[in-house]
């Protein structure tokens, strides 16, 4: 906004709404957008060869996990800290929370649409909870311990012949693309439900912010006036 500091635009409440009401959407929008980057490693193109790895392909797939859980169960958190900013809710990030935000805003429409999405990532919080704090991990195969040590023995570029719990031939093509297959159907559901309630979210969010904006830009020291956007009173 031509500003050469922050102190300079925050002299004008509307332009100190719009930078802080901006800075909160971009870091939500990054977030969202980074999903993307889970994405391109369950899709990649070219396809990605098993021995170019530089992990194990067992360990390639759980840092995929790792980064799709963590990615997305902080999109609620960015969510939240936006609402505080565009509501102007006196609420340090460190709480910005569902339950603070309802009693602070006196349970605006915009809770209920952060409770609809918190409501569709408990199972994935509850997921990210036990990986991480407990370490374990959920089976992405229908044999996991066999899908681990084959991939190990691989990335110590050494075969490994016999068969699967089940009988079946050993083979780390199988294990990858059943383990791969299982995250693609996982990212997808889930990409899908975080779309719609990001887009209920705006919807809501959207309506208070101009509310909020049009007084702040015409009234007697608001940027917009004050430059003569709309003459003085």
């Amino acid at each position: 906004m031509h500003f050469d500091t922050y102190e300079e635009a925050a002299k004008y409440p509307d332009a100190k709404y719009v930078l802080d009401v901006n800075a909160r959407a971009s870091l939500l929008v990054r977030r969202v957008g980074s999903l993307n980057h889970i994405g391109a490693l369950l899709w990649p193109k070219p396809s990605i060869r098993i021995e170019a790895l530089p992990i194990s392909a067992y360990e390639f797939c759980n840092l995929i996990q790792d980064a799709f859980l963590m990615r997305t169960i902080s999109i609620l958190d960015c969510c939240c800290l936006l609402v505080v900013e565009v509501l102007e809710l006196d609420i340090k990030p460190r709480l910005a929370s569902i339950e603070r935000i309802r009693k602070s805003s006196k349970n605006h429409a915009c809770c209920d649409r952060l409770q609809a999405l918190s409501d569709l990532q408990l199972d994935l919080r509850t997921e990210r909870n036990v990986r991480f704090h407990r370490g374990e991990e959920e089976s992405l195969t229908d044999d996991d311990i066999t899908f681990q040590v084959v991939a190990r023995f691989k990335s110590f570029r050494r075969g490994m012949t016999g068969t699967d719990r089940h009988g079946r031939k050993i083979s780390l093509r199988r294990s990858y693309n059943e383990a791969i297959a299982h995250l693609r159907k996982k990212f997808c559901s889930n990409a899908t439900h975080v779309s719609a309630s990001l887009d209920d979210l705006y919807d809501t969010l959207s309506e208070e912010f101009e509310k909020r904006f049009q007084p702040k830009f015409r009234g007697d020291t608001g940027f917009g006036r004050i430059h003569g956007v709309f003459g003085r009173k």
